[in-house]
């Protein structure tokens, strides 16, 4: 007798996903807060197998898309979603990836404080992931994105600080242009976890 194949959890590939991202963040966290120039390439490649192992979950629920007929919610939605998310791994990499690319040989000392809001953003789309296989009657989910959109300000205005202070004190034009685009792929990581937020308030307020 076979057994009825069991369908795709589309929720809980999109949690394992945004553990990804926070693994990745904790990585990021680590290596600056005892940066060592030398070994960025390793720590990179260490972060790019976690990007790698979060496109993999998002292929897999691609595929169980096409092949499925009737997903929980609409096909197009959760496909922006697996979208979103995999973009939260991919701007915690490209953090790391340009460190690497710009052979940056010292950190600013704000670096540290950036990397520990990423992990409060990842943290946090950990949790709202977690709570969005029960949006129908989640009482959470609002407060969850509340505090997403929030941490995004936050990063917005550490962002607009971190660029002011490096206008003042940067010794080169070297450093400005460097250091603009690291903020830059800092503040990046805000956005992608906002835009997951975003999503989901939106699929909500579509089956409400």
């Amino acid at each position: 007798m076979k057994t009825k194949k069991k369908n795709f959890d589309y929720f809980e590939c999109l949690v394992n996903m945004s553990v990804y991202a926070l693994e990745e963040a904790k990585l990021l966290k680590g290596l600056l807060a005892d940066f060592n120039p030398d070994e960025l390439e390793g720590q990179r490649l260490r972060i790019h197998e976690l990007e790698h192992r979060c496109d993999m979950e998002k292929h897999d629920m691609t595929t169980a898309l096409v092949r499925e007929f009737l997903p929980p919610i609409d096909r197009e939605d959760l496909f922006r979603l697996s979208h979103v998310t995999d973009n939260l791994t991919d701007s915690v990499e490209s953090v790391v990836a340009f460190l690497y690319m710009a052979d940056i040989k010292k950190l600013r000392p704000d670096a540290c404080e950036f990397a520990d809001l990423i992990i409060e953003c990842c943290e946090n789309t950990v949790k709202l992931l977690e709570e969005f296989k029960n949006f129908k009657k989640s009482e959470k989910l609002k407060e969850l994105i509340i505090v997403l959109n929030d941490l995004e300000e936050r990063g917005d205005k550490l962002y607009t600080e971190a660029v002011r202070r490096l206008s003042r004190e940067a010794e080169t034009t070297r450093e400005v242009i460097e250091w603009r685009d690291v903020y830059r792929n800092f503040e990046n990581c805000f956005d992608a976890a906002e835009s997951i937020a975003d999503n989901i308030e939106s699929v909500v307020m579509k089956n409400s």
